[in-house]
């Protein structure tokens, strides 16, 4: 039987490939052996997520050395993406900006690839690379310092590798692919050409799948039932729901953003109107957790397996329940979160709160900054999520989303269509034709 190796190191991945069916097509249709790494730290979490697949759990030890943080740091100063100019000058150090105005370019880009194929830190993956013998190795997060190191020793062995780009930021925003898969998958064109122009990738190794997770919400009867749904977060089924997505303390420093979107929120819904209020997974939002409006404002906590929040991972169950609140809401209203492409997909009316509450920040501190990014660029040129830069603008906009559930639909589907690619339910299908075509 032969054996394919799957990474999940950061806490994304349990939700955006594990809990698809990919696991389960790769042994019954592909005939594989699935071996899953990861974190020793989270060792009971996965063997309770994956408790009854067919999967090979493996752990290894997830701290990072001097090595792995020296070159991230390099590989974020090689990357010359708005995003990360903005970042420096905002969150970054004196030095990585100083950095990036001298090696954000193709030399620095060829260099930064030589000096992760050497100096990467080895052996991590010894002994498992031995034990299994895989014919594949499927990196879920190519720029995560696990996955680079996975990919360095696969490629050390010659064993065929595919490689996947996590998120809709991680181009623009995490620095340049260090280690190159021989088959680099993509959620959409829009990171497939940032691939291509930032990352220097040929297109012929890039396929683009869509986003897997989302099959599962493609299908309505993987929706919870209207009224068990409702019951089971204490909601009214007589009143309409306001889904409110805070960006949260990583976001904003002395976060009281979120507060006042949310107060703002409140003062403009009337009686019919209920707030369920979805808290990040992997973030605390200070100074709303407590917030106290029994039967007006309900809060979904998602499941904490960990001490440290960023170290969360996300559950079926938790995503279940965010896929059944996109689709029983009628509007939403959003911080600088892929909530907005969640929404798009769902078609709901959504708001983008890109203002500071009742204060005023400088750019540098403001949550405005966030949506200068370039992986929103596509979102607010779609117009199918509005961005409100003040209380004002955000009040006439929710009143006209909660107005007309069609309000800016068809821009909607526009955004969604740029985001996600594809919205028939087959993008796992995709990601494991993809995957058996290299063994």
């Amino acid at each position: 039987m032969k054996t394919i190796f799957i990474s999940s190191f950061h806490p994304l991945i349990s939700r955006n490939i594990l809990s698809t069916p990919l696991i389960g097509k790769l042994t019954d249709e592909g005939g594989m052996r699935v071996v899953v790494i990861a974190p020793l730290k989270k060792k009971s979490f996965f063997e309770m997520e994956l408790a009854g697949s067919d999967a090979v759990l493996e752990f290894v030890n997830t701290r990072l050395q001097l090595g792995d943080k020296l070159l991230r740091y390099l590989s974020l100063a090689a990357l010359d993406s708005r995003s990360l100019k903005i970042k420096r000058s905002s969150k970054m150090r004196t030095t990585s900006a100083f950095f990036g105005k001298i090696a954000a370019n193709s030399l620095g880009l060829r260099l930064n690839r030589y000096l992760s194929a050497y100096f990467t830190p080895r052996g991590l993956f010894r002994d498992l690379l031995m034990k299994y013998s895989p014919v594949l190795i499927f990196s879920t997060d190519v720029q995560n310092e696990f996955d680079v190191r996975l990919l360095i020793e696969a490629k050390d062995r010659g064993i065929k590798t595919v490689g996947a780009v996590r998120s809709w930021d991680n181009l623009t925003c995490k620095g340049i692919i260090r280690i190159m898969p021989d088959k680099l998958v993509v959620n959409n064109e829009i990171l497939k050409n940032e691939a291509v122009s930032m990352h220097n990738v040929s297109p012929d190794v890039i396929e683009v799948i869509g986003i897997p997770h989302y099959d599962f919400y493609a299908d309505q009867k993987n929706r919870t039932p209207r009224e068990d749904f409702f019951k089971g977060l204490g909601l009214n089924m007589a009143k309409r729901i306001l889904l409110f997505a805070p960006a949260g303390d990583r976001y904003v420093k002395e976060n009281t953003v979120d507060r006042d979107i949310m107060k703002i929120i409140d003062k403009n819904l009337d009686d019919n109107w209920q707030i369920l209020v979805r808290l990040p997974p992997t973030d605390k939002v200070s100074n709303l957790e407590n917030f106290n409006a029994p039967g007006r404002i309900i809060f979904d906590r998602p499941e904490r397996f960990f001490a440290t929040p960023k170290n969360n991972e996300i559950s079926k169950s938790s995503d279940r329940r965010l896929a059944d609140a996109l689709f029983y809401c009628d509007a939403v209203v959003s911080g600088p979160s892929t909530m907005a492409v969640d929404a798009a997909f769902f078609d709901k009316p959504v708001i983008l709160a890109g203002f500071d509450g009742i204060g005023k920040r400088p750019y540098k501190k403001s949550i405005l900054r966030y949506y200068d990014y370039d992986h929103w660029k596509q979102v607010l040129e779609s117009n199918g999520a509005k961005l409100c830069r003040s209380p004002e603008e955000f009040a006439l906009e929710l009143d006209r989303a909660i107005s007309d559930k069609t309000y800016k639909s068809k821009e909607r589907k526009e955004l969604a269509r740029g985001q996600c690619q594809f919205t028939d339910g087959g993008s796992t299908d995709r990601l494991l034709g993809t995957i058996l075509k290299m063994i």
